[in-house]
C-alpha cells in the first residue's frame, strides 16, 4: 500500500513540474501586454476605417490583438489588418471573414514575426470595405490607454489614446519560455506574495 501512495505522489509531482515544460514547447506567440480597459465603440464598414499609431515594445513581433464587435455575427465580408511602419510602407497584411469573429471576442491578426520591432513605431488599419451599415463591425476604444498606444485616426481625424490592444511576439527560445514559466511558477510558491509584473 505504502509503495502505491509513493508512486501516485511521485506520479503527480512529475506531472505538476514537467507539464509546464511539455507545455511550454508548443508556445508559438507570447502576448507582450495585458489588454487595457475599454467602453466605448467606433462603427468600421464601407469607407469608414480606423488606424492606430503604436510604439512596438517587444522584438518579434508576430500579431496584434483586440476585442471586436460583431453584433449578431451580421458581418460577413472581409476584415483587412494592415501594418505599416512609420513612413507608412506596407510592412505585413491579413484578412479574416467576418464570420470568424464572434461578437465581443478578443481576435488576434497573425503575421510572420518582425525580428527588429522593439521600440519601433507601427501604423495599422482595420477596415470592412465590403460592409454596410447593417453588417458593419465595431472597435473598442481604451479608457486609460498606455502611453505607447499612442493616436487613432477615425472619420479623417486624429485622436490621442486608442483601440485597446495587445501585442504578442514570437519566443526567441524555448529554453527561456521554460525557464520564465518555472521562474513564475516557484515564486508564486515559495512566495505567495510576491509576483512577478
Amino acid at each position: 500500500m505504502r509503495k502505491l501512495i509513493y508512486f501516485t505522489t511521485t506520479l503527480i509531482l512529475s506531472l505538476v513540474f514537467l507539464a509546464p515544460a511539455v507545455l511550454a514547447l508548443d508556445i508559438k506567440s507570447i502576448p507582450g501586454n495585458d489588454q487595457p480597459g475599454y467602453s466605448q465603440t467606433l462603427d468600421v464598414y464601407g469607407s469608414r476605417d480606423i488606424s492606430q499609431r503604436f510604439v512596438s515594445q517587444v522584438a518579434n513581433l508576430s500579431a496584434v490583438g483586440t476585442s471586436i464587435k460583431n453584433p449578431n455575427l451580421l458581418n460577413r465580408k472581409d476584415i483587412t489588418f494592415t501594418l505599416y511602419d512609420e513612413n507608412m510602407k506596407v510592412i505585413r497584411t491579413d484578412t479574416v471573414n467576418g464570420l470568424n469573429i464572434e461578437d465581443g471576442n478578443f481576435f488576434k491578426f497573425v503575421f510572420e514575426p518582425i525580428p527588429d520591432s522593439q521600440n519601433k513605431t507601427y501604423i495599422f488599419n482595420l477596415k470592412s470595405p465590403k460592409a454596410g451599415p447593417g453588417d458593419l463591425i465595431e472597435v473598442f476604444l481604451s479608457q486609460n490607454p498606455p502611453n505607447w498606444i499612442v493616436e487613432y485616426n477615425y472619420d479623417q481625424k486624429v485622436y490621442p489614446g486608442g483601440i485597446p490592444i495587445v501585442i504578442f511576439y514570437k519566443p526567441v527560445s524555448k529554453i527561456t519560455v521554460i525557464k520564465d514559466i518555472y521562474s513564475n511558477l516557484f515564486s508564486r510558491l515559495l512566495l505567495p506574495g510576491f509576483h512577478k509584473p
